[in-house]
């Protein structure tokens, strides 16, 4: 029986300009994209502050620093839909926001007005933890924090291999590509509506 929901947060509940550029260089350059890669991944493991990690990485995507974060800024907009229906599903179930990010100070400046505290009844964030997705713990410690097992537990994730991971720790996952699509399959899921 499914007790809980986690979400992912850039790509679902913000967007996600990082990620349209990655893709453009793994089609031109993969050995860029794997560097690129290695960037992201020690910034998420909290290894490097916001301002290396974008110093290098628009070096890579070649940028200019400031241009990349204001871009960043740009899309990362809040996803209202998708956090309209997180209240309502949190009415009957608890849920969680797992992300690979520095710190949980990063999410905290990108959702205003305590919507983390009011919406999620946890927030896992990689940096803060020493594990990313798909590492299996980073999957288990958001279980243990909301009180339930993973079995018990369906993740949101738009990359495949961040669902496969949540998977091999028991959890259910749904590849999220819309607001529409997603909250369906996980209605259906719950067996809700």
């Amino acid at each position: 029986m499914i007790k809980a929901v986690i979400f992912d947060c850039f790509g679902v509940l913000l967007g996600n300009a990082y990620k349209t550029h990655l893709m453009e260089v793994e089609r031109e350059d993969p050995e860029r994209a794997k560097e690129i890669r290695a960037i992201n991944h020690a910034s998420d493991m909290g290894i490097l502050s916001r301002e290396e990690t974008a110093e290098h990485i628009s070096a890579l995507f070649g940028m200019d620093t400031d241009e990349f974060l204001a871009e960043q800024n740009q899309v990362e907009v809040p996803n209202r839909q998708l956090l309209e229906y997180i209240a309502e599903l949190k009415k009957d179930y608890k849920v969680a926001l797992l992300s690979n990010i520095s710190s949980r100070e990063r999410l905290s400046i990108r959702f205003v007005n305590g919507e983390l505290e009011s919406h999620f009844d946890t927030v896992v964030a990689s940096g803060d933890e020493g594990y990313v997705k798909p590492q299996p713990e980073i999957y288990e410690i958001a279980a243990t924090r909301l009180g339930v097992s993973p079995t018990e537990c369906v993740m949101i994730d738009d990359i495949i291999e961040f669902c496969e991971g949540a998977k091999a720790t028991g959890m259910q996952a749904i590849q999220f590509q819309t607001n529409q699509q997603a909250t369906a399959e996980l209605d259906a899921l719950l067996n809700r509506g």
